[in-house]
């Protein structure tokens, strides 16, 4: 169990978590856009041109799975502080 902490101090961590699983939310979609836009485009820079051509999904798939691992990652951290205000309440 926590040391005490005040109902201020547990309204702020709960906004906390709420504000981290809504992020995750966003994360994820911003995710699935970018694999959308990594997917359809034809750009003409010279650095990432080549290889986006030549490995179009593959790139597409990495900037999906970073986007569901860094929504899972916000969404892991926002549920702990939520559960850890839960029971800090509950006087467990």
């Amino acid at each position: 169990m926590l040391p005490y902490v005040d109902e201020n101090t547990l309204e702020w961590l709960d906004i906390l978590g709420k504000g981290l699983m809504f992020v995750a939310a966003a994360m994820l979609l911003l995710g699935v856009i970018g694999a959308v836009a990594v997917a359809t485009s034809s750009s003409d820079i010279e650095l990432v041109g080549q290889f986006q051509q030549q490995n179009r999904g593959t790139f597409a798939a990495g900037v999906l799975g970073a986007g569901i691992t860094s929504a899972g990652v916000l969404a892991g951290l926002g549920a702990i502080v939520r559960l850890l205000v839960a029971r800090q309440r509950s006087g467990e």
